[in-house]
């Protein structure tokens, strides 16, 4: 009988390797100055701060979620094809 447990012990299947998750695409920042009245700046420490944000943070969520009127775009393609037109 210990043959039998031995060969049904071998029999189960292998664990498979989890995935490896993607790298995030990197985002590049930039620093921005930024000129608000004493009150828009408290209250934007108070949100950030209960939100668990930072106010850079918040300011970045807040332009996306409110500015979506225009979008930046580059359709140019790779640089191998600067030489053509994009089509807008």
């Amino acid at each position: 009988m210990s043959d039998e447990a031995a060969g049904q012990e071998s029999a189960k299947p292998r664990k498979r390797a989890a995935a490896k998750p993607a790298n995030p695409p990197t985002v590049q920042k930039v620093k921005s100055t930024i000129h608000l009245s004493v009150t828009a700046s408290q209250r934007l420490d108070i949100h950030a701060t209960m939100m668990g944000f930072d106010r850079s943070q918040l300011v970045e969520k807040l332009i996306n979620d409110h500015l979506r009127r225009y979008v930046v775009s580059d359709r140019g393609g790779s640089e191998g094809n600067a030489g053509s037109e994009a089509v807008a």
